[in-house]
C-alpha cells in the first residue's frame, strides 16, 4: 500500500507501508517512495517525528494545543504536552494520533487529558462536593 503522507503506523505492524514521493524542499524534485513495516512507522508516530522527504532523517512533528481532527483523517496530529499541575513546571506526555482518531474522541466526548489517558468528558456519576462532574479513565490511546 502506498500513502501520499506518511503513514501512521495503525494497523498490522508486520505489514510493509508506503509513502510516496515528497517534495524536496531546496529543489522541488520529489523524494524516493519510502516502505517500512508498519511497526516502524508506529514508532515514528509514538514518539512524534515523521520522516524527511529524502526520506533519510527524522524530524519533531509540529504539535498543536487541541487536536480537532479536521483535515486528512489519515494524517497525524501531535498534541503539545499538557500542564499537569499549576503549582509546578510539570507536563505531561505529547500525544500524536491520527485526525481520524482525534475527531473519534470528540464524537464520543472523549479527551485525552494531561497524564495522556483517554477520559469521559461526560458527566458519569453525581457531581462532586466542588461541582465537578465526575469522570472515568479508561485507557491510554491505542497508537
Amino acid at each position: 500500500m502506498v500513502m501520499p503522507i506518511t503513514p501512521s503506523g495503525v494497523g498490522d505492524p508486520d505489514a510493509i507501508v508506503c509513502r510516496a514521493p515528497q517534495a524536496l524542499a531546496d529543489s522541488g524534485a520529489m523524494g524516493p517512495q519510502v516502505c517500512m513495516h508498519n511497526s516502524v512507522w508506529a514508532r515514528l508516530t509514538a514518539t512524534g517525528q515523521d520522516l524527511s522527504a529524502d526520506g533519510k532523517s527524522v524530524f519533531l512533528r509540529p504539535t498543536v494545543a487541541e487536536p480537532t481532527g479536521e483535515g486528512n483523517p489519515d494524517a497525524v496530529t501531535c498534541r503539545r504536552p499538557a500542564e499537569i499541575t499549576a503549582s509546578r513546571s510539570r507536563r505531561g506526555p505529547e500525544v500524536c494520533l491520527t485526525n481520524r482518531y482525534w475527531k473519534e474522541l470528540a464524537a464520543q466526548q472523549k479527551r485525552i487529558d494531561s497524564n495522556g489517558q483517554v477520559v469521559s468528558t461526560r458527566s458519569n456519576g453525581p457531581i462532586g462536593s466542588e461541582g465537578i462532574p465526575v469522570v472515568n479513565v479508561e485507557t491510554s490511546p491505542p497508537l
